[in-house]
């Protein structure tokens, strides 16, 4: 085993793609067109095999084997993937390294997701005119698409699903009493739930309520559809994010989700601070 539970996972995910033995044989089949031989009767034992050859011959042994693997590695259907999984499997060692280096304060398995998710990115885009040691090459940048990832969700983390309303806000108190607001907030109620934005009964007050209403402006102008509306306004509210992780999204998961939100909002919240 290689690790933590993300770690462990992909090792017992391996155990099966090495249970086909035709898998191998593609394998062995793709790196001798290479020029790379290799005599090993598994996946396991092919991995084993090349990495003694890499610490006998260096790193050129190592970048041929690995080419041959990316360039395939960067192909549509079942080759690419399984070529994939192959330089992936070899790489964890190092994902593990990258995964101690950058949580700081986090999970380590949640490191480890977003950090294995970039090594599957890096692999299936790896640039093959690149010069340079490939196994240094894929790890250094895991690690620094990684990092700007947890970067990213940290900052997230540090602010409320909506902080594209600060900007959009209107100065000033709002009159409780004014009738027009009354019969605004009435309006507002109507459309949204019409819209699928809120539940029979459900009252849109404070910050959601102002969420709610950058829904309803997004969806009646057309820069946001309906169906993206309902999303954003399900999973921001209360509770939204313990219902999620109870239906198996994990932490990651829902972090990139609001990320790729509060992305999303932004410019439309600046568009309905211009038209207020």
């Amino acid at each position: 085993m290689t690790g933590p539970r993300v770690f462990e996972s992909l090792d017992a995910e391996w155990a099966l793609v090495c249970a086909g033995s035709w898998r191998a044989e593609m394998v062995l089949g793709w790196l001798r067109e290479g020029g790379v031989l290799a005599e090993a009767h598994g996946l396991a034992e092919l991995l084993v095999e090349l990495e003694c050859r890499d610490r006998a011959r260096g790193r050129v042994h190592s970048d041929r084997w690995m080419r041959v693997l990316l360039e395939r590695a960067a192909g549509d259907g079942d080759e690419g993937q399984l070529a994939a999984r192959v330089v992936v499997q070899a790489m964890l060692p190092g994902a593990v390294r990258v995964t101690q280096r950058l949580r700081a304060g986090r999970a380590f398995d949640e490191t480890g997701h977003v950090v294995v998710a970039c090594l599957y990115q890096v692999v299936r885009q790896y640039p093959l005119w690149r010069r340079g040691g490939v196994a240094a090459t894929l790890l250094l940048e895991t690690l620094h698409m990684a990092s700007r990832e947890l970067r990213a969700e940290s900052e997230t983390d540090s602010v409320p699903w909506h902080p594209v309303l600060e900007a959009a806000a209107v100065p000033g108190e709002q009159v409780v009493d004014d009738p027009t607001e009354t019969v605004w907030r009435t309006v507002l109620r109507r459309q949204a739930t019409e819209a699928g934005l809120l539940r029979a009964g459900e009252v849109p007050d404070g910050a959601r309520g102002e969420l709610v209403e950058l829904l309803v402006w997004a969806v009646t102008t057309g820069l946001l559809n309906v169906a993206r509306a309902r999303v954003i306004a399900n999973e921001s509210r209360a509770g939204a994010r313990e219902s999620a992780e109870r239906a198996g999204v994990s932490a990651v998961t829902w972090r990139q989700r609001r990320s790729r939100t509060v992305r999303q909002l932004r410019p439309i919240a600046d568009q309905w601070a211009q038209a207020a």
